[in-house]
């Protein structure tokens, strides 16, 4: 009778297989909170020398004032995504950031994606005018001083910006999710070899423009760089009873000694393991 039964249920419809797959593969998302793990300043000189802020407690944006000649300043951050597992889907992403100096009023602050590598060394100056550069230093020039250049002095980025934000008076700013902010965080995650973080891009165009940030080294933990990522994690096709990665034989004679009872193996959740949870095994089927 038993052997019966089996036989039949091999003729479960692919639809049925289909709909219990649905049903027992429901994603649920999780939420993780991450700091910056480096931030450096690069900084445009006006005398051909390098200056740095490597180790600095703060990152800057934006153009400086006529004391400064002028010069730029933009601030890349880079956050380490390793305890999101491998394969999850990204659904949102936001950036936090507080800025506790300004010389002007509302200038627009944009996240563009980095296209290349780059160091943070020890540098530490007060002050957004930086100091030497230490070794692995990311200068205006170098990305890492004093042996590896920028293709292009102040850093290679993506052209487009992934989200801009409106930063007036001193407080914290968060960057709302935008899908090019969800498509760079799954990009890293994907790609972990390439995870270059984002270029902060100020107002490059008028004097007196530039925003002060603090950076990871503050003494204010609750003022670090940060994002907050929503994400649900790898859903493996139902039937994997043993672990391996494969959906085969073995699993399908795990199943079959469970005939009629429950466990594992119950990949409907039915109640009992019983021929949908064979269809099941069988429509997911990896040798």
């Amino acid at each position: 009778m038993a052997r019966r039964s089996v036989r039949q249920y091999l003729t479960v419809t692919a639809a049925v297989a289909a709909s219990v797959a649905q049903m027992s593969s429901t994603a649920v998302a999780d939420t993780v909170v991450l700091k910056s793990v480096a931030d450096v300043t690069l900084i445009e000189p006006n005398d051909g020398l390098q200056y740095a802020l490597g180790a600095a407690y703060n990152i800057y944006c934006g153009r400086v004032g006529v004391s400064g000649s002028g010069t730029l300043r933009r601030a890349i951050v880079r956050f380490d995504l390793s305890s999101i597992p491998t394969g999850s889907t990204i659904l949102s992403v936001s950036y936090k950031a507080y800025m506790s100096q300004t010389s002007s009023g509302a200038n627009d602050c944009k996240l563009h994606r980095m296209l290349a590598p780059w160091g943070e060394g020890t540098s530490f100056a007060f002050g957004g005018g930086g100091t030497s550069p230490e070794v692995n230093d990311a200068t205006w020039k170098y990305n890492f001083w004093p042996t590896s250049t920028w293709a292009v002095p102040g850093g290679v980025f993506v052209p487009t910006a992934s989200a801009t934000k409106s930063v007036n008076a001193v407080g914290s700013y968060t960057w709302a999710t935008v899908p090019a902010l969800v498509s760079d965080v799954q990009f890293w995650l994907d790609n972990p070899a390439v995870n270059y973080g984002w270029v902060m891009i100020g107002n490059e165009a008028t004097l007196e423009t530039a925003k002060r940030f603090e950076s990871r080294e503050s003494a204010d933990a609750t003022r670090h760089p940060a994002i907050t990522v929503v994400y649900t994690l790898p859903s493996a096709p139902p039937g994997d009873l043993n672990g391996d990665g494969k959906i085969n034989g073995a699993d399908l004679g795990i199943l079959l000694a469970a005939w009629g009872g429950t466990g594992p193996a119950d990949l409907s959740h039915n109640g009992m393991v019983d021929g949908e949870d064979l269809g099941l095994l069988l429509s997911n089927w990896q040798p």
